[in-house]
């Protein structure tokens, strides 16, 4: 299991309270890093580091519609 593998089985038990087996766990990293570096890129072309949090909460909402 790759350290990304592990750090999504870490955050469904520890945080959810959820068990998946190896593959589905793989999958969700996957999905997960898609989505990351998607917000990532999002947020760089529209924030700078001085912008108040409420922003990228801005950002989050624009994106996802």
């Amino acid at each position: 299991m790759d350290e990304k593998t592990r750090t999504a089985a870490g955050i469904a038990a520890g945080l959810q309270g959820l068990v998946y087996d190896h593959k589905r766990l793989a999958e969700i990293a996957a999905e997960v890093e898609i989505l990351n570096d998607a917000l990532r890129k999002a947020a760089a072309a529209r924030l700078t580091f001085d912008d108040e949090p409420a922003a990228f909460a801005s950002v989050m909402a624009r994106e996802a519609k």
